[in-house]
């Protein structure tokens, strides 16, 4: 019998997705985006948020994700983080260089990110090129994640999507005084309250909620 598993592949560069994968799902990745490597894109933020409701609406993308440089331009820290939590893509391969992620005070939440979702939330709140606000569960562990672009705001966020009882959260904030550094906290949370979330111009956050 002849054995069925073929090797895992990117199709880099502009390659179009056009839901082969349903046919040849070892083809993982389209990169198909305008990605980290355009060091003279200046609008960031709202580059990236207008991609998860056009590109990758067809389909995951290697997009580099998540970058601490001046590259991330009118991004914040906390926004990048959030960026990689918000991007689809089932191999998850990071800008940052690994030093500047072991040195991030939101190092926990950040290895917490998964690269394959059991479910994605799109919350009401997300407006194209303005707000994204994604809930995405695996397995029993929650992670919100938002990116704004254009000014600071104040949003305040039902957790409707957690389950019963109580989980443990840890929150990455936007610091008020520096976009290139982030305020981690930690407290509890259950499913009917809401979260208040400041964010910088270009901000964003991420929480993780684990029970």
């Amino acid at each position: 019998m002849q054995n069925a598993m073929k090797p895992s592949v990117e199709l880099n560069e502009e390659e179009k997705p056009t839901g082969r994968t349903h046919t040849w799902p070892n083809a993982m990745i389209y990169e198909g985006v305008r990605g980290m490597e355009s060091g003279g894109l200046q609008q960031r933020a709202r580059h990236e948020t207008i991609l998860p409701f056009t590109r990758y609406l067809a389909g995951p993308a290697d997009y580099t994700a998540m970058i601490f440089t001046e590259r991330r331009r009118d991004s914040t820290w906390a926004h990048q983080i959030a960026c990689l939590a918000t991007f689809q893509s089932p191999i998850l391969t990071i800008a940052a260089h690994p030093q500047s992620v072991l040195d991030n005070p939101a190092l926990e939440v950040i290895r917490s990110i998964e690269a394959v979702w059991d479910e994605t939330i799109v919350l009401p709140e997300s407006s194209i090129g303005e707000l994204t606000v994604f809930a995405r569960r695996k397995g029993g562990k929650w992670v919100l994640a938002v990116m704004g672009a254009g000014p600071a705001r104040a949003l305040d966020i039902p957790l409707s999507f957690l389950g019963e009882g109580e989980y443990k959260a840890t929150l990455v904030r936007d610091n008020p005084q520096n976009d290139a550094a982030v305020v981690v906290e930690r407290s509890t949370a259950r499913r009917g309250g809401t979260l208040s979330i400041e964010l910088n111009s270009g901000g964003g956050f991420v929480a993780l909620f684990i029970k």
